[in-house]
This record gives C-alpha cells, sequence and structure tokens, in this order.
C-alpha cells in the first residue's frame, strides 16, 4: 500500500518561534508538515489558523481536515508541538518501526473509566457528560447510545456502570467537591452504581494517528465533543473507538491493548510519566543537539520537551 502521510503539529498556545525550529526537526522525515495555531494570522503557507480552548483541541483537528481532506492523504499523524519524536522516524519507516499495520488507527493507550484506580481530576467530566446539551445539536451526529456500546464491545472496552469503589474513588478525586461540600462526602451519600450517559473511554492524546477511511468520521466526533466541552484527553480516545475499525497502541500500560501494541513505547514524562527519562537528559544541559544525537532507544517521542528552553 502507497501511503501519503500528513504530520499535524498541535499547538496549545500561539508561539510562531517554534514554526522554524519544528520545520527544522521534520526536513527530509515528513514532506507534508502542517502546524495547527491557535489564532494564527501570519503568512507562513503551512500554517493552519484554528480556533478554540486547548483544552478540547480535538477540534483543531476537526477545523484542519477541511484544509487537507482532499490532497489523497492515506493517514494524518498528530503529534505535540512540544513532543520529540524519535529522530529514526520518517514517512517511510513508521510502520515497520513501529511494526503497525497501515489499515490501523494508533493511540497511546485506552483508560477504561471502570478500571480506573488513581486519582484524576478530569475523570469526572466523563461521570459529568451528558449527550443532551442545549443549543448543541449533536444527537444525530453521533451514534446512538446502543451503537456506541457495540462499538466500544468491538475493542473489548466495557461499557459497564462505574462500581461503587472505582465511583467513590473518582468521586473524592471530583472537582465538584467543593461546591457540594465536604459533608456529602463524609457521610457518604453516593449511589451504589453509576452508568455513564454514553460510553467513554479516556487517555494520553498528545500523539496519535488516523487512517483516511474514518477520518472524516473522526473528525465529526471530534468536532461534536468539542462542541459539548468535553475534556480533549476523554474526547479523542472515545473519537477513535467510535470510528476506527483497529486500533493499534504504544503501551498497554494504562489500560488494555486493543489489535496490538507496537514496538516503540511511550516516552512521556509528566509528574506521573517516567522519572527515570526525566534523569536520564538532565546531563544534556539543554542541547537539544545533544538529546537526539543520545536519544532513548525503544521509545517513540520524548514529551514534553519545551523547545523554547533547548539550545
Amino acid at each position: 500500500m502507497e501511503t501519503k502521510t500528513a504530520l499535524l503539529v498541535v499547538y496549545n498556545h500561539r508561539y510562531d518561534k517554534n514554526i522554524e525550529r519544528i520545520e527544522a526537526l521534520y526536513a527530509g522525515k515528513f514532506s507534508h508538515v502542517y502546524h495547527l495555531m491557535p489564532f494564527y494570522d501570519g503568512t507562513v503557507p503551512n500554517v493552519i489558523p484554528v480556533y478554540a480552548s486547548s483544552f478540547q483541541f480535538q477540534s483543531y483537528i476537526s477545523q484542519a481536515y477541511t484544509y487537507l481532506k482532499n490532497q489523497g492523504f492515506t493517514h494524518y499523524f498528530i503529534v505535540s508541538d512540544d513532543m520529540l519524536l524519535n529522530p529514526i522516524i520518517n514517512e517511510q519507516n513508521l510502520w515497520d518501526t513501529l511494526q503497525l499495520d497501515k489499515d490501523s488507527c494508533m493511540l497511546p493507550g485506552i483508560i477504561e473509566l471502570q478500571q480506573r484506580r488513581n486519582g484524576w481530576n478530569r475523570v469526572d467530566d466523563a461521570v459529568e457528560y451528558r449527550k443532551l446539551v442545549p443549543g448543541v445539536e449533536v444527537e444525530n451526529i453521533l451514534p446512538s447510545y446502543e451503537d456506541a456500546c457495540q462499538r466500544f464491545r468491538n475493542h473489548g472496552i466495557s461499557t459497564e456502570a462505574l462500581t461503587p469503589d472505582v465511583y467513590q474513588h473518582i468521586w473524592k478525586y471530583s472537582r465538584r467537591r467543593k461546591f457540594l461540600g465536604l459533608k456529602l462526602w463524609r457521610r457518604k451519600k453516593l449511589p451504589a452504581q453509576l452508568q455513564l450517559d454514553y460510553p467513554l473511554c479516556a487517555g494520553y492524546s498528545d500523539i496519535f494517528l488516523v487512517t483516511a477511511d474514518c477520518m472524516q468520521n473522526f473528525c465529526t466526533y471530534c468536532g461534536a465533543f468539542a462542541a459539548q466541552n468535553l475534556f480533549v484527553e476523554v474526547a479523542i480516545p472515545t473519537a477513535m473507538v467510535l470510528a476506527a475499525g483497529k486500533i493499534a497502541v504504544i503501551s498497554d500500560r494504562t489500560g488494555k491493548g486493543i489489535h496490538k501494541t507496537l514496538a516503540l513505547k511511550n516516552g512521556d514524562m509528566w509528574p506521573d510519566g517516567d522519572q527515570t527519562l526525566q534523569d536520564t537528559i538532565a546531563p544534556f544541559n539543554h542541547s537539544l543537539q545533544t538529546l537526539i544525537e543520545n536519544f532513548p532507544a525503544g521509545l517513540l517521542f520524548l514529551h514534553p520537551i519545551k523547545l523554547s528552553q533547548w539550545k
């Protein structure tokens, strides 16, 4: 299968200085690079202006797709602007290096909310989600509840009600507690079970890949979730599960794998990520060239790498 891949670089903030540096990083590796920049009004031709909150940057993908959908791309590879891909990766060897089937979409991982145990204050975005929102007409755009449940089951992802221990843990970390008061929590006046209003899952969403055959549906669902203000790390994995026939994951440490796990692994260095990676790159003294020359083996990316802080 001949491939033509669009590399979409997502910016959470307008930072024009990164455009030239990112172009240099991917020069000779990806032929079609597009920068998705909030509220951009400059003149660089491959920068696509987008308009939404970074908390719903799934909308950036939907908006950009209108510019790109008739250009013959077979795949859309989305990465964050503060992510450094393994320098061995390019548009020709991506599939073989990752051992990724060309007819498969890709996510870092899938979090089943029913299995969530550690705290994440965005889980209650899923708990509070309602498909019917005044002024947002998506009831005929998103799949029906029954259809969505079947698509989740096709990927082996649970749509069961949240059990008491899971729900109580979510409630403990809920941002709404400050409005409802501690007395309610202390008295544990909580429902025995909680069935979500619509099937949802979650996951790290700063890198993913979508095949052309499901990109239209994926972008439609992302746009609908953005209109409903659903947080991006719930919206993108859910839209992928609803739209894709096959999904591979980079790592299954945050949830179950779907069709397969890939040859290279996550390199996220957030507080709940891999501390050893932060220790590994610390001696490089923020030299980007040194980091590229000594990129940790076995990783697809490092994130975050704030280019403004690296020489």
